[in-house]
């Protein structure tokens, strides 16, 4: 028996070895709150995108010793090797690879004592459900009924957790009689590898704050790069354009005899021969009058 069990560790430990060498990058997984449907979910869902592959810490630890690459980060992966983990291994960028596993999250049931990860709202209508000892569970999670058709009818769309609530045994069998799924659940990265270890606080970039700061940056630069008057390719036509309307309020005023020009050179000077007969008429009329 003791020899099967050894004979079944040292294929596992093949098997990591195999998946280590195969994908550019790994990643730590916490497996804290997942359930077996939920790894048998994002298996179905990632299949070819990546690979993932539970073990104990103890063998992935022995199969890292196994390849030279990790030798010098051994001692720095292996903190995150506590409690239940999932490796998930992919020749994708780490990055790209958190914010895939952060946008597909599945919709799962809630369960007591699991944490609400946004606001959960009971819609309002038709539950389906008969009068009886539920409604006690209604009043109690406050959520405003009435009997009708011979169900019970939710009055109004109901907030009953508020992101980051408990969520009690109460409310977990109300949500599931209902059919809801409130709780997303997903794989929470420790961290990554893919040459030196990336912890996982550094994966989790905020992409729209990301984006924000490289749209200013670049409002930035193009102003800077305008009032200097360097030439690239982005500020050029602004420079040129600048340039121009510069260059052609110079020449109106100067009334230079340019065919673009001279129509505007007129225009100015009857209005100043304007305001010049209409300043000497104010001031000296007798002289205009005797003309």
């Amino acid at each position: 028996m003791a020899k099967a069990s050894l004979e079944v560790k040292k294929s596992i430990v093949e098997k990591l070895v195999t998946l280590f060498q195969n994908y550019s990058i790994f990643a730590i997984g916490n497996l804290h709150g997942m359930k077996a449907k939920h790894i048998q979910s994002i298996r179905k869902n990632f299949r070819g995108l990546f690979e993932v592959y539970v073990a104990k810490n103890t063998l992935i630890k022995k199969a890292l010793e196994k390849i030279p690459k990790f030798n010098e980060h051994i001692e720095e992966i292996s903190k995150y090797l506590t409690g239940q983990n999932i490796l998930i291994f992919s020749n994708t960028n780490p990055f790209s690879l958190y914010l895939l596993l952060e946008k597909n999250k599945i919709p799962s049931e809630a369960s007591p004592g699991d944490i609400a990860t946004e606001d959960i709202i009971v819609p309002a209508g038709n539950t389906g459900l008969q009068p009886g000892p539920i409604l006690s569970k209604f009043s109690a999670a406050k959520i405003p009924t009435k009997i009708q058709e011979g169900s019970v009818w939710i009055v109004k769309d109901t907030i009953v957790a508020k992101k980051g609530d408990v969520i009690s045994a109460d409310l977990a069998d109300i949500l599931k009689k209902l059919g809801l799924k409130p709780i997303m659940v997903g794989l929470k990265l420790k961290m990554a590898f893919d040459g030196t270890v990336i912890p996982g606080e550094v994966l989790a970039i905020d992409l729209e704050k990301y984006k924000s700061e490289i749209k200013t940056a670049v409002e930035y630069a193009i102003n800077l790069a305008f009032n200097i008057a360097y030439p690239t390719k982005e500020v050029l036509p602004l420079l040129i354009s600048k340039a121009y309307m510069e260059a052609k309020a110079i020449a109106t005023i100067s009334a230079l005899p340019i065919p673009d020009i001279l129509k505007d050179s007129i225009l100015i000077a009857i209005m100043q021969g304007k305001r010049l007969f209409e300043e000497i008429n104010k001031k000296h009329p007798e002289i205009l009058g005797e003309k």
